[in-house]
């Protein structure tokens, strides 16, 4: 009966694990799209002619302003996102291995339950 409440508690962290788990891929995705995103845009900045007005879409309103400063935005958006991404993939890597170490220890309760149990 303790068996069945400790493959119980196994099976529950792993699943809560695995969902963290995919639940962070997905946010790192989304992230790394929105860097692919920024240096397109900061790629058509750079391609426009000197003296071009540039606006940022600010809620409903596009609001006119200055190249070099939508730039700084942009870039230092760029770096925070990238050290995001950073962060999320040391855990995605903390998670997988947390993971595989409870599979390793799953595995190895019941082949001991077995064993016991057998004799």
């Amino acid at each position: 009966m303790a068996e069945e409440s400790g493959s119980a508690d196994y099976a529950e962290r792993l699943e809560s694990l695995t969902e963290q788990l995919r639940a962070t891929t997905q946010e790192r995705q989304n992230i790394e799209l929105e860097v692919k995103d920024i240096e397109r845009v900061l790629g058509e900045i750079e391609a426009l002619p000197d003296g071009e007005a540039v606006y940022q879409l600010v809620g409903n309103v596009m609001i006119k302003k200055d190249r070099e400063t939508i730039k700084k935005e942009l870039e230092e958006k760029k770096e925070s996102d990238t050290l995001y991404v950073q962060t999320l993939k040391q855990r995605e890597e903390a998670l997988t291995a947390e993971i595989n170490k409870l599979r390793r220890d799953m595995i190895l309760k019941s082949q001991a339950f077995r064993a016991t149990g057998s004799s």
